[in-house]
């Protein structure tokens, strides 16, 4: 399996009126663009869309899209070029996108840094019925039933969240440390495929993990940590440690 970085630089204002006019924003509130960016980057891959894919800010450098894809820029080019409509093409900046491909793995005892940005929620099953099952606040479902300030804080709870995903996903985390957190609004998808405002946790992360599984940890970059990966979370982005 190889797994390829891409690089893209949407143009932002034709990005927003796209979404307006489609209503992939949440209306009279701050949007996260999670949502519009997941249905562009459909609209322009189909089913080779990317994901997990994170939206960056550097300085006065314009946002750009990262994401991890199984599918290098000549395919995902040949997938646009022939299928996706010209204003998707002009707004994704499909020309200038840039890919590389990662490194095959990453050899066991291999220390890396990282940040990440993830939303913390577990599925809960409703009275043990694993058909009514939702999603809920990793920190909310920890102090339920707790006196208030008994429980623990939400940012042991984010982190111990976070190392026993990282743990499974075959990279022992070292160094943890909860960066930022919100609450942030988006669209999703309901069982009827209609659009709704869903509000959720917001972490971001950076941390030190040392590779035990390089497999493991292969098919966690390239699946994500957690929910939500196809829309602006769970992408790992590795630096030297």
């Amino acid at each position: 399996m190889t797994l390829y970085m891409l690089q893209l630089t949407p143009k932002m204002p034709p990005l927003i009126r796209w979404a307006e006019a489609l209503r992939l924003l949440a209306p009279h509130q701050e949007d996260d663009l999670g949502y519009a960016l997941h249905a562009l980057l459909r609209a322009a891959f189909d089913g080779l869309a990317p994901a997990p894919f994170a939206m960056v800010q550097r300085g006065p450098r314009p946002a750009q899209v990262l994401a991890y894809s199984l599918h290098d820029a000549v395919a995902l080019r040949a997938q646009a070029m022939a299928f996706a409509e010209p204003e998707i093409v002009h707004i994704l900046g499909l020309a200038e996108m840039g890919c590389k491909p990662m490194p095959d793995r990453f050899a066991a005892g291999r220390r890396l840094g990282f940040t990440l940005r993830a939303r913390p929620t577990i599925r809960t099953d409703r009275d043990g019925d694993r058909t009514r099952s939702r999603e809920r606040d990793a920190f909310l479902a920890a102090i339920a039933g707790t006196e208030p300030g008994a429980g623990p804080t939400r940012g042991e709870v984010y982190q111990q969240w976070l190392a026993k995903r990282l743990s499974a996903g075959g990279g022992e985390p070292e160094q943890l440390v909860m960066e930022r957190f919100r609450l942030s609004t988006t669209l999703r998808r309901d069982k009827t495929r209609k659009l709704q405002m869903l509000a959720g946790p917001d972490a971001s992360f950076t941390g030190i993990l040392t590779v035990s599984d390089p497999d493991r940890f292969a098919n966690l970059l390239a699946q994500g940590v957690g929910r939500h990966a196809a829309f602006g979370f769970g992408m790992l982005l590795l630096k030297p440690a």
